[in-house]
């Protein structure tokens, strides 16, 4: 009887074992990204004439500057804080540029796997909290600038580059 108690607790500590082994190797741990430039997205923001969404330039928020809708409002005149895009000529050629707000950075892609670099404590946020910014650009005959086989990429990039970096040095 003493011999199939110990029998008997040796299978149910091997059987408790093996079944946490399992479980805990199930879960799988998420990496977190971290954005220290800029990041280009596919499957953005969908336009007329295109089964494709666009690609879209992601980069991270500085809270302690103004909000950065009102900063393009303001730079681009706007007039307004919802749905913004606008017009602009860089390098010859003309470009229209779109605001994710966040709703949409969450809608088109996995916002989840990023991490914010730097944290910031309450008292020294001016603007937005919100975690990342998001642009897409597309020339004026609907083409996607930011895909990785336009020709205009990297002009895109780079007038993105100085409008990310003109916020942060406000």
């Amino acid at each position: 009887m003493e011999q199939q108690k110990i029998k008997s607790f040796y299978i149910k500590s091997f059987l408790l074992a093996f079944i946490s082994i399992i479980t805990l190797s199930c879960g799988v741990p998420r990496h977190a990204v971290e954005i220290h430039d800029y990041e280009l997205l596919e499957n953005g923001k969908q336009i007329t004439g295109k089964d494709k969404g666009l690609t879209a330039f992601i980069f991270e928020n500085n809270p302690t500057k103004i909000p950065f809708v009102q900063f393009l409002s303001e730079k681009y005149h706007v007039g307004k804080y919802k749905d913004v895009s606008y017009w602009v000529e860089t390098d010859g050629y003309r470009f229209k540029v779109f605001l994710y707000d966040t709703d949409e950075l969450n809608k088109y892609f996995d916002m989840g796997q990023f991490m914010v670099t730097t944290n910031v404590t309450e008292n020294n946020i001016v603007g937005s909290t919100e975690k990342f910014i998001g642009l897409s650009m597309i020339t004026e005959y609907n083409e996607d600038c930011l895909n990785e086989n336009s020709l205009l990429q990297k002009i895109a990039i780079n007038y993105l580059k100085s409008l990310k970096n003109e916020f942060n040095n406000l």
